[in-house]
């Protein structure tokens, strides 16, 4: 499979707020597709490619934030833009992957016909 390359995490595509603050930027958004190692998301304050942002996910059925402090931009394309996750701490990358893991079994359990 010449040209095809496996992503290296597990991606959850799911709709999740999200607020971001980086240089004089305070938005809000949401996120439609998270992994590890970065996400893909839609905001209402613009943001520029290589902008360092700190985000705040707020995930269902979590009474707290999840908090990443070092997300770069990594392209924009109107309202829509992508951040990479700048080598998260260990205990912030275990909570994504935990955040992901539940998610996509909830979400995984939510198409069963009862």
């Amino acid at each position: 499979m010449a040209g095809f390359s496996m992503r290296k995490n597990q991606r959850l595509k799911r709709l999740v707020p999200v607020r971001y603050l980086g240089d004089g930027i305070a938005g809000e958004g949401i996120i439609k597709d998270l992994s590890l190692s970065g996400s893909y998301m839609t905001g209402n304050a613009p943001v520029s490619v290589g902008l360092l942002l700190a985000l705040q996910m707020f995930v269902p059925g979590d009474p707290e934030p999840l908090l990443i402090d070092r997300a770069i931009v990594k392209w924009v394309k109107g309202a829509e833009f992508g951040v990479d996750f700048d080598t998260p701490q260990p205990t912030v990358a275990e909570r994504i992957t935990t955040v992901i893991s539940t998610l996509v079994n909830t979400q995984h359990g939510s198409f069963r016909k009862g």
